[in-house]
């Protein structure tokens, strides 16, 4: 009998020591930092609101984080495991793409290490920096700063024309949705236009490239794996983490597989200055070892077509839900003569500029972004004090809409306000990036690379449909945003109408 009371007791012990254990490190969690002591915190529960609810994150953003983040200009917010600065104003993000030895680039494999989302982005040029990111940027901006041959995307355009109008009345179709056939369109021009592949996901709907990609898509997103990317260690625990894994290094070798193919037989391809063969010779010659080309193919491809993607995504939502603006372009887009796409490609249609930026000022592809460390206490802005190693992001959506900035019409889709001539639109897009007004883009020293292909992407692609075709959303689908992730239109249906004449 005192054996078996000593043995209980000592259960007992290790079991009350563990959850002792547990309840500390969970303090320690989601007890926010006492610096900064100036601006407010979002309660950590909010981030794990889509684990448990199918949410709208535009209502959530609203709710819970908008007021206090306009207010202040910066709040505390827990993500990926920590709690981090997430930034508003304007003049607060001017400075930190103005110090980037301060506020330095710090990517998923350094904050999230092991997790499933490093794992697939690695170390690259949008969150290196030093000798690293000097090496990237010498092979791949190059590759991004070309003229662009227009004619493919011209091509693939009236293709995604074509898959668009199978849409049947009743915005059902044999595609599983209109995201589904602007990823195969945005995948098949970054590969003809960047990466120098002749593999077009129009005509392929099983492609494996196009199956794998959507398949990595449902994993990285999960909002329980991005609160707490420790739990991605456990595969042991969360089996189906080691298959996300599994298709993620699937992959890669499946782009490397696509890209690579042409290169190693055609001699024509090693020669060229396009993306894909600077970064094909980067790695034959040493520049880059191996997982240096993995990691930057991997982002100049997810990067090079999903922002794209989510852009034109949300333009045609916006498109259809005002049909008074559509009608404007479309007057625009009918007297070029003979559909002649020579202003579309130098961007000299003024309505067209326009929507195209007041789409990516509301729905910025990427939403939120957390990639900087302060390298040493610093007061942003001389009011906030941040403290050495905390993590330091942005949320472009309210930047995008700061109504301080914009005005009382800021979450109104009014392209009119970026003026209503050339130079005048020209003239209010750069003066908003430059004084970090307008961030769809990021800023500074490390502003995205790829502006000019997307702008010259949306261009062609809204300037074709609207000359093909008029679209509305469609009666049946509730017109609600992404639980989280990326903030875009949820399986946006559409109803497709062919022009006559």
């Amino acid at each position: 009998m005192p054996v078996f009371t000593d043995a209980v007791s000592t259960s007992v012990k290790v079991l009350s020591g563990l959850l002792a254990i547990a309840c500390i490190t969970l303090c320690w969690l989601f007890y926010p930092p006492i610096y900064p002591r100036n601006i407010p915190t979002i309660p950590f529960w909010v981030t794990l609101l889509p684990f448990f609810y199918d949410v709208d994150q535009e209502e959530t953003f609203k709710r819970y984080i908008r007021k206090p983040l306009l207010k202040h200009g910066a709040v505390k917010f827990f993500f990926g495991g920590q709690w981090n600065i997430l930034v508003q104003r304007s003049t607060y993000l001017a400075e930190i793409f103005k110090n980037e030895e301060v506020y330095q680039k710090s990517g998923n494999d350094k904050k999230l290490p092991h997790s499933v989302i490093a794992e697939y982005l690695g170390d690259n040029i949008i969150s290196s920096r030093g000798n690293d990111y000097r090496t990237y940027r010498t092979v791949i901006k190059p590759g991004l700063q070309e003229n662009f041959d227009p004619e493919p995307i011209i091509q693939n355009a009236q293709k995604l024309y074509s898959l668009l109008r199978q849409l049947r009345t009743d915005g059902k179709s044999a595609e599983p949705n209109i995201q589904d056939v602007l990823q195969r369109y945005s995948i098949t021009n970054i590969l003809t236009c960047l990466l120098n592949s002749d593999l077009s996901l129009l005509d392929d709907n099983n492609a494996d490239l196009n199956k794998l990609q959507r398949q990595v898509k449902k994993e990285i997103f999960k909002p329980i794996f991005l609160s707490f990317p420790f739990l991605d260690r456990l595969g042991w625990l969360f089996p189906s983490r080691q298959r996300s894994r599994e298709t993620i290094h699937a992959f890669a070798q499946e782009l490397q597989r696509v890209v690579c193919a042409g290169h190693e037989e055609d001699s024509y391809w090693m020669a060229s200055e396009k993306l894909g063969s600077r970064l094909f010779a980067a790695r034959e010659s040493g520049i880059m070892t191996h997982k240096q080309f993995r990691d930057n193919l991997n982002v100049v491809f997810v990067a090079g077509q999903e922002n794209p993607q989510l852009a034109m995504l949300s333009a045609l939502y916006l498109l259809g839900k005002y049909p008074d603006v559509q009608a404007k372009l479309r007057y625009e887009v009918d007297m070029c003569l003979d559909g002649d796409l020579s202003p579309v490609v130098l961007g000299k249609l003024p309505f067209l500029s326009s929507v195209i930026y007041e789409s990516l000022r509301l729905f910025p592809p990427i939403s939120q972004l957390v990639n900087r460390r302060v390298d040493r206490p610093v007061n942003l802005g001389d009011k906030i004090y941040i403290p050495r190693d905390t993590y330091v992001g942005y949320n472009s959506y309210a930047t995008n809409r700061d109504p301080s900035v914009w005005g009382l019409t800021a979450d109104e889709f009014m392209p009119e306000r970026w003026g209503t001539n050339n130079e005048d639109i020209l003239k209010r897009f750069r003066r908003a990036k430059a004084r970090a007004e307008f961030i769809s883009f990021h800023g500074g020293s490390r502003a995205c690379l790829g502006e000019r292909f997307a702008l010259l992407e949306m261009r062609i692609t809204l300037f074709i449909l609207v000359k093909n075709c008029t679209w509305t959303l469609d009666p049946h689908w509730p017109d609600r945003m992404t639980p989280a992730g990326p903030l875009y239109p949820r399986e946006l249906r559409l109803v497709f109408d062919h022009r006559q004449g």
